[in-house]
């Protein structure tokens, strides 16, 4: 728990930095386990939190991740670029550190919450595992803001710049959620159009994560 929390807490102190190739790498490095160990205290499915705790010290989303590999994911960064071939912006700039990571907390959150979890009782506990472990009062209320954001899959489209982080959004947030609720799969409708992710590639994340959550061990 600790370790998780402090990689968190390292990554919030960033907050403002540039992506330089310095930040970038403690990106890299760090921000898969933080959001691996915070899956652990607010992703219900038993899977999910097994997928993303394994995969919380390696690349599970930067550079396509170890779950895709590199080729599937250029293959799914080709066709979502395609698909906002009416932005000639998109592709061209990079959100900052701060932002991205945010944003990707926010993802975790939603995630959890769209099948309707995270009650009074389970805020309350997740607040006192972060004090516990000694996250600063800015970290802490980063959660807690995310916690307490309706749910809003246009909200986490928004201001995404390039297919790479439109893909780590989708692929985090199919990672955390099993769909065993119309809830979650209307959730995931909704965010897939949000982010122009093309049917063919939302159906192929899903069969990997599934693959993966399926061999992991009982």
């Amino acid at each position: 728990m600790a370790n998780w929390m402090d990689q968190l807490q390292s990554l919030l102190k960033q907050k403002g930095a540039s992506m330089s190739s310095s930040g970038d790498q403690g990106y890299s490095k760090m921000l898969p386990g933080a959001l691996g160990g915070l899956a652990g205290l607010l992703v219900a499915s038993k899977s999910s939190r097994k997928l993303l705790t394994k995969y919380g010290t390696s690349a599970l989303l930067v550079g396509g991740g170890a779950v895709a590999g590199s080729v599937l994911w250029n293959k799914y960064k080709d066709k979502v670029r395609a698909a906002h071939q009416d932005e000639p912006q998109f592709g061209m700039q990079t959100s900052p550190l701060d932002v991205r990571t945010e944003r990707l907390l926010l993802a975790l959150v939603f995630a959890a919450k769209s099948d309707g979890h995270i009650d009074d009782k389970e805020r309350a506990a997740i607040d006192a595992q972060m004090r516990e472990a000694g996250v600063e009062e800015q970290g802490r209320a980063l959660v807690t803001q995310a916690i307490e954001q309706p749910l809003d899959p246009e909200r986490l489209a928004r201001g995404i710049k390039n297919e790479e982080e439109a893909l780590e959004v989708y692929f985090l947030s199919c990672a955390a959620i099993d769909v065993d609720h119309f809830m979650e799969r209307s959730y995931l409708n909704a965010l897939g159009d949000a982010l122009k992710i093309p049917q063919d590639v939302r159906e192929g994340i899903e069969q990997d994560l599934k693959a993966q959550k399926q061999a992991l061990p009982g």
